[in-house]
């Protein structure tokens, strides 16, 4: 995308380019959002969320209109398959206003992912359904808040099932495993 708009590529979904594609940022952080050291990415991810082509950004904790972001966004072309991280077990696959269609993946070790805007579910994601790192769990998409935006996935990892970490350390360490 980026060398079709004639920009240098990155691989990142900058400022450039979201305003390229006609997209509006609301609020640009004053300092640069604070990347934790990410243990070891094999502790957490099992495998990438997204497969194909993609790019992405350290965009948690920017600002949006219901608040700081709480996730990555993963962007790539509608319809590429959307992953499974790690072995575990989904719930919540349904729809809803904010994600459109939307699921959580809960791994064996407590570590719960949420992914949103998928444009459909693939066939395994259902309801209580067990998967294993690497199974296709739905497909990119701009479903929810974000039918008005390229398709992306929006990522969030929650350890323990606690509150949202950064993932982008985490997708970054799978990266150079």
């Amino acid at each position: 995308l980026q060398r079709k708009l004639r920009l240098p590529v990155t691989g990142i979904a900058d400022a450039t380019l979201l305003s390229k594609l006609g997209l509006k940022i609301r609020a640009v952080a004053s300092a640069p959002v604070a990347t934790p050291a990410a243990p070891a990415a094999a502790q957490y991810l099992k495998a990438f969320p997204v497969t194909g082509t993609y790019s992405f950004a350290n965009d948690y904790g920017a600002a949006r209109s219901q608040g700081s972001h709480q996730g990555n966004d993963i962007m790539s072309p509608r319809g590429t398959p959307v992953v499974a991280v790690a072995d575990g077990t989904l719930s919540k696959v349904g729809v809803n206003r904010l994600g459109g269609n939307r699921l959580w993946l809960t791994d064996d070790r407590g570590t719960a992912y949420y992914y949103e805007h998928l444009s459909a579910f693939s066939l395994a994601a259902t309801e209580g359904a067990r998967v294993q790192a690497g199974d296709v769990i739905g497909f990119m998409g701009n479903t929810g808040n974000a039918i008005s935006t390229p398709p992306h996935l929006h990522f969030e990892m929650h350890p323990g099932n606690g509150d949202s970490v950064n993932p982008y350390p985490y997708l970054m360490a799978w990266l150079r495993n």
